[in-house]
């Protein structure tokens, strides 16, 4: 959790579906967050393709400051290269021992719907004993959880690896259908692997 004295750090989370094939549309995207780049807030990106979902993608962004963040929209109109779902979300978790997201071999995102009846804190905790499993493997880059400002019971978990192999081997076990049973048991969830799509 962050100090509730630090100003929070923000995440844009575009999701995408497209029918185009990858080798037209991938390299729009990737130019259409490169633009974004130089405005002032900007922390960093990720942007991949679901390996489950045949043209869908998720592009993150991560910005310091709700003003700059809506600056950059202002001065920066242009339209991604397909219609997106946006999410706005705040980092409320993050671990990150072993580089950054956009220099992973594959991502693991999780979405979450916690039940109303159900205490967040509960389903936090939990995400972190999934994490927990994660961090013994040397290819284990870092996990990331962020919260939606306009729901706070909706979350997006971000998980990534140095070797999708060591993915697979950890999520493959019994230890990690526990851990995800436990997340389950009060949230509505979807796992999707992901391939990062090279930044240049």
């Amino acid at each position: 959790m962050y100090p509730r004295d630090r100003e929070p750090e923000l995440t844009v989370i575009g999701r995408f579906t497209t029918t185009a094939p990858p080798g037209a549309f991938e390299p729009d995207l990737l130019a259409y967050a490169r633009r974004r780049e130089s405005r002032r807030g900007f922390v960093s990106r990720v942007t991949a393709a679901l390996t489950g979902r045949p043209g869908t993608y998720v592009h993150l962004e991560h910005w310091t400051g709700l003003d700059r963040l809506l600056r950059a929209g202002h001065e920066d109109p242009a339209s991604p290269p397909a219609p997106a779902e946006a999410e706005l979300l705040v980092t409320v978790g993050r671990m990150a021992p072993n580089g950054t997201p956009c220099d992973s071999a594959r991502l693991v995102l999780l979405r979450a719907a916690v039940d109303h009846a159900a205490d967040p804190d509960r389903f936090e905790l939990n995400f972190g004993l999934l994490v927990g499993l994660c961090v013994p493997e040397e290819a284990f880059g870092g996990s990331l959880l962020l919260r939606s400002v306009a729901d706070p019971y909706a979350y997006t978990g971000l998980l990534w690896w140095h070797d999708p192999a060591a993915d697979e081997r950890v999520r493959t076990s019994a230890s990690w259908r526990t851990r995800l049973e436990g997340l389950a048991a009060t949230a509505r969830l979807t796992v999707d692997p992901a391939r990062p799509l090279s930044p240049r």
